[in-house]
């Protein structure tokens, strides 16, 4: 147990809180103040989301009033990026920054599957460092400055700047304290204009509102639901299930800008029809990162108190009335019976022998029927998979379909992995497994297309096949499709 712990500053991360705490003991590397704080030696320097918690408020002394959900939810980024996600979710979370996971929390987060880059590039303020100093006589990293999607200190609408240092960092047990890491030579996170503060200022304000606030969480299609309303009333949709997507699509980019999606992450290609703003205007399954939705949120001026107090879906459920025990006994007893006389059989076999009884169990007892239904029977592989010759066999295959493309007198396709497994009949096999068939990856790694890259193509391919020598710019630009 230590014998003195730094308390937080307003806004102050945990991350900057043992910084600080390093420096004031003396240790003269991080191994000892891991040690002294979490008595092994085995944690990372966790920036956004850290875990191992409780083990630190195990060793703080016995007078600090700190305790685990106050760091978590005041000094860490929890809150931000499980703003979106259903109750389960965030709990599980949760769980593992308190406990010894930590490996666990982003995959957790259904963030893997997410093409948006994550930056743990630690970032401040030139005006806020100054202040911090007159007011506490010492610098600090804030929380609000972290956070995904940030480009400007919101109190005072000045640029961020990256501390170079964290970037460069090669031990991922070492605490970097501001005072001692700031540089000249630290880079802006980006250039700010009139229309970034003005985007800025809106995201700042909701990102404020979910740090601040006390939301409660929410199902994983509560805010598709949401903005499928929205998207009605702004005439972008005729109905949930028709969507004016291309209008959409136009109309997202026109009021961001290409510059500014790309800054934060998140532009797209119209033309591609699995972008991420026509993702999660669908059902869906999978968890968005928290800037897109607050590119949603702000795209179609929702008030983002009003989004999580919203009741919207609990207004369009359909509500049925409590069935009586008598009422679930008898089709208990019915469903138990055939059970018992088809010992063998599946439940797509009895339900054919009882709709009815299937049917009102399914609406009114559906966990019981769950729990009493016959097992499915699964078939396990007998067969090993070669790895190795299955690399060999999907890089001929890949090779065939990419080199076609490139080589097609067509209008260019843009080489992508989605694109070539569709092409072959294997998505799946290429988005899940890809780690698995090292050579095929390099390939592809080689092959694929950048947006840019796409787009000369598409330029060039216009100029040879569509337009005569000597037309303007512009022509050969706009049949390109290229803004």
């Amino acid at each position: 147990m230590v014998t003195f712990f730094p308390m937080p500053y307003p806004g102050e991360t945990l991350y900057s809180m043992i910084a600080r705490y390093h420096i004031w003991s003396g240790n003269l590397n991080s191994k000892a103040t891991l040690r002294d704080l979490f008595n092994t030696t085995s944690v990372t320097a966790g920036r956004e989301l850290p875990a191992n918690i409780k083990l630190l408020i195990n060793n703080l002394p016995d007078k600090c009033t700190l305790t685990v959900d106050e760091i978590i939810k005041k000094h860490t980024l929890y809150k931000c990026y499980t703003a979106f996600l259903p109750s389960e979710r965030a709990t599980y979370i949760y769980d593992l920054m308190a406990g010894e996971n930590g490996s666990l929390i982003f995959t957790a987060l259904g963030m893997c599957n997410n093409n948006m880059k994550i930056d743990s590039s630690l970032k401040y303020c030139n005006q806020c460092v100054e202040s911090d100093r007159n007011n506490f006589g010492e610098a600090f990293f804030h929380i609000e400055h972290q956070v995904p999607g940030v480009l400007m200190c919101q109190k005072h609408f000045s640029e961020l700047y990256i501390c170079n240092k964290s970037t460069q960092i090669k031990n991922r047990q070492e605490y970097l304290n501001l005072e001692f890491s700031i540089s000249e030579k630290d880079t802006i996170v980006a250039p700010l204009n009139k229309k970034i503060i003005e985007h800025q200022k809106k995201f700042s304000k909701n990102i404020e509102s979910i740090i601040n606030g006390s939301f409660g969480f929410k199902e994983m299609n509560f805010f598709r639901e949401y903005y499928l309303k929205e998207l009605i009333h702004k005439g972008m949709a005729e109905s949930r299930m028709k969507i004016y997507q291309q209008d959409l699509l136009r109309d997202f980019k026109n009021y961001y800008g290409d510059d500014y999606l790309t800054l934060l992450g998140c532009n797209f290609d119209i033309d591609n029809k699995y972008n991420w703003v026509t993702a999660i205007t669908r059902k869906h399954r999978k968890s968005f990162h928290p800037i897109q939705h607050l590119l949603m949120i702000e795209y179609m001026n929702i008030d983002i108190k009003e989004l999580f107090y919203s009741d919207y879906m609990e207004v369009r459920k359909k509500t049925y009335k409590n069935k009586t025990d008598e009422e679930k006994a008898s089709y208990r007893e019915k469903w138990l019976k055939l059970k018992n006389e088809y010992l063998n059989e599946n439940t797509t076999f009895i339900r054919e022998l009882d709709k009815a009884t299937y049917i009102w169990l399914n609406k009114y007892d559906r966990k019981w029927l769950g729990e009493n239904s016959p097992i499915k029977k699964t078939c396990g592989h007998s067969k090993k998979i070669n790895w190795e010759k299955r690399d060999e066999e999907m890089l001929q295959e890949v090779k065939e379909v990419v080199e076609a493309i490139y080589n097609s007198k067509e209008k260019p396709e843009r080489v992508t992995v989605g694109a070539v497994g569709r092409k072959i009949g294997k998505v799946y096999l290429l988005q899940k497994y890809l780690d698995k068939m090292p050579k095929t990856k390099l390939y592809l790694q080689e092959k694929v297309e950048s947006v840019k890259e796409y787009q000369d193509r598409r330029v060039k391919w216009v100029r040879e096949n569509v337009t005569t020598n000597g037309e303007s710019e512009w022509i050969v630009l706009r049949e390109a499709g290229v803004r």
